[in-house]
């Protein structure tokens, strides 16, 4: 006997399994990996070009990077996001929601007092907003996982597998287009003079 054919035995073609990106759902899972790719441009390309720039050594540098190992233990946190509400916000947004809007906001908060610091003179307060910022962008990868996966049932498993592939592509997609912004306007400032760039470049 034969062995049957993708159609009889009920496996998707190749048209089939490309509709399921034609779902509205794929958009949003697309733009919440885009904003879970930027922050790393702020911890990691950002920020050591920035301190390069200032004239600090490769291996303090190195040694800021370390604030990345955040990422590695953002389980240990993640129970008490799933137990606290942010006041308002949660009632108005929805659970998950309202703490991605919530840490978006400390971001935002964090880029503002890295644009009127200076590392050459209070490194440590740096990399303690640095820190900062990759704790609540840790934190959003927890709360925009699990909004990805409340968002599609659990009987859509061809449904969830391309919400992860596409979540991974706009993570790459907001790591790169924020990588190469920054360098670009990075660049602008230096040829027009600005010497503190990088604050200004931060600041916007």
């Amino acid at each position: 006997m034969s062995a049957p054919s993708p159609v009889q035995s009920g496996a998707p073609n190749f048209r089939q399994a490309l509709a399921v990106y034609k779902d509205w759902r794929m958009l949003r899972l697309a733009l919440l990996g885009l904003i879970s790719g930027f922050p790393w441009v702020l911890i990691g390309s950002a920020l050591s070009l920035w301190l390069k720039e200032e004239g600090l050594s490769r291996t303090t540098i190195g040694w800021a990077g370390l604030i990345f190992t955040v990422y590695a233990f953002n389980f240990l946190w993640a129970p008490l996001v799933d137990r606290i509400q942010i006041p308002y916000l949660t009632q108005r947004l929805g659970h998950r929601r309202a703490w991605i809007v919530s840490l978006q906001l400390v971001i935002l908060a964090s880029l503002g007092v890295w644009s009127v610091s200076d590392p050459s003179a209070n490194l440590q307060g740096v990399i303690l907003v640095g820190l900062i910022i990759a704790i609540a962008s840790a934190t959003q990868d927890i709360t925009i996982d699990a909004l990805r996966i409340e968002q599609i049932g659990q009987r859509e498993s061809n449904v969830m597998a391309a919400g992860a592939a596409v979540a991974v592509m706009g993570w790459w997609t907001g790591y790169k287009l924020g990588g190469v912004a920054a360098l670009t306007v990075a660049q602008g400032f230096q040829d027009a003079g600005v010497t503190h760039y990088w604050l200004s470049l931060i600041h916007i």
